[in-house]
């Protein structure tokens, strides 16, 4: 059933967006499906398709203060498709199943209303990607990411089962980003694919017949911020958020909190919910910093954000991730970040809003993390400054910013089909001039590291 059907009027183009999870409250995955939506509505009719949608005490909320007009149609997951991603190892084999379904649904709306540009928006993994590109009209694939790996040298820090399924995740990536004939594919038939990081268009370049362009799948919201000088009379207040989930790699920062000199007082807020919860609170008990650490589970949206206020520090400690919106959210706070610095962290970060932490093996990265919490709880100057640079940073990392970017991409695969509905013609000059201030290229490397280019895809 169609959520909200936009005028039968049309006088643009049509723009399908491919999503699975489909809400502006939920998770970052579904916050950014919304998002693009929005952003797309503005100059395309907008179509989505979702497994999961908006809940029903929200789809009167859809449309609201000047939103426009956005098609929503919900194909949810069916009997089989969801006892199978309860099994081990199912997921992505449900995944793959709803994406034919999709496509049988997509191409009946195709045939009676053609759509102009299909946009595959998530998940962001590159793993299973939809068959949106068989529609034969311009196809636009991602950002998307999935592609990094577990560091082999920190498996000491996770659990058997977490361990083996880190190794076995690694195994699997390393086959599919060298013969997977699914993705690659679906790479090639692609008008044009963003990746979230630097790290995954290297780690695609072999499948790829043509160099991606480098976009970070997510944004954040430019806040007001006005904070105070720190009292170092009082602890240093430490904000972590994620899943609690073994690839996170909390103990990381515990272990770290353990090895604190007496006079080095610290208040943790640990804001997430996992199977890891129990394990890691024991953890804690038998390292003697549990009463040093708040458990606050994982509050709406709307209320994860006061979090990233409330700490003076926000510390991330993930062994693989695409990128990561908590280190947004921090740095919109102004919020300096201590941060592991490999993956997609490590083109967010830079030296003048965080103090990046090298991943070498956990002792040196262990201590590499308490040196830093030491550091920044004596030296409030430091702080501060890094707290003014994190605002600025926070800056290249826009919702606008992504908005004007992915207007371009869409102009650029129209014009290059041929439509004849297109974005307005100002768009190009648009974004090349907020490309310098709101979507950083990359290449924009901390001090001592080489820069890294980015290219534009086909």
């Amino acid at each position: 059933m169609t959520q909200r059907t936009p005028s039968s009027k049309r006088t643009r183009p049509r723009v399908l967006l491919l999503t699975y999870h489909y809400d502006r409250a939920a998770s970052m995955e579904s916050r950014l499906s919304w998002r693009r939506a929005q952003h797309a509505a503005e100059d395309y009719d907008t179509t989505v398709i979702c497994a999961e949608g908006e809940q029903s005490d929200r789809l009167d909320s859809i449309q609201i203060s000047g939103e426009p007009p956005i098609e929503v149609i919900p194909i949810p997951l069916n009997k089989l498709e969801r006892f199978v991603m309860r099994l081990p190892w199912g997921f992505y084999l449900a995944y793959r199943l709803w994406h034919r379904r999709v496509l049988k649904r997509i191409s009946r709306v195709h045939s009676q209303q053609p759509f102009s540009l299909v946009h595959h928006v998530s998940f962001c993994g590159y793993r299973e990607p939809s068959d949106g590109w068989r529609l034969g009209v311009p196809f636009i694939w991602g950002p998307i990411g999935g592609t990094h790996n577990f560091p082999g040298r920190f498996l000491s820090q996770v659990h058997f089962m977490g361990g083996a399924r880190e190794i076995a995740r690694n195994a699997l990536n390393s086959w599919q980003l060298r013969h997977s004939r699914l993705v690659k594919k679906a790479l090639n038939s692609a008008d044009m694919v963003a990746v979230a990081s630097e790290s995954a268009r290297t780690a695609l370049s072999g499948l790829a017949d043509h160099t991606p362009q480098v976009l970070l799948e997510t944004g954040v919201d430019p806040v007001s911020v006005r904070r105070t000088p720190r009292d170092t009379a009082k602890p240093l207040k430490i904000l972590w958020s994620g899943r609690l989930q073994c690839w996170k790699a909390l103990p990381l920062l515990l272990r770290a909190m353990a090895e604190l000199p007496l006079d080095c007082c610290v208040q943790v807020r640990v804001m997430g919910e996992g199977p890891r919860l129990a394990a890691w609170q024991k953890l804690a008990e038998q390292l003697t910093v549990a009463d040093r650490i708040q458990w606050i589970g994982w509050p709406n949206y709307q209320w994860q954000l006061p979090q990233y206020q409330w700490a003076d520090v926000f510390a991330f400690t993930s062994l693989r991730d695409t990128s990561g919106t908590g280190l947004l959210e921090a740095l919109a706070a102004g919020t300096p970040i201590i941060g592991l610095d490999h993956q997609g962290a490590a083109d967010i970060m830079n030296l003048e809003c965080a103090v990046p932490v090298p991943v070498t093996n956990p002792k040196r990265t262990i201590t590499a993390i308490r040196d830093a919490i030491v550091d920044l709880s004596t030296d409030p100057s430091k702080l501060a400054e890094l707290s003014r640079g994190a605002v600025v940073r926070a800056k290249k990392y826009t919702w606008e910013g992504q908005r004007v970017a992915m207007k371009a991409i869409y102009a650029t695969a129209l014009q290059a089909a041929g439509s004849t509905g297109q974005a307005p013609a100002e768009d190009e000059q648009e974004a090349q001039e907020l490309s310098s201030r709101e979507v950083p290229s990359v290449n924009e490397s901390h001090e001592g590291k080489p820069a890294r280019g980015v290219l534009v895809g086909r």
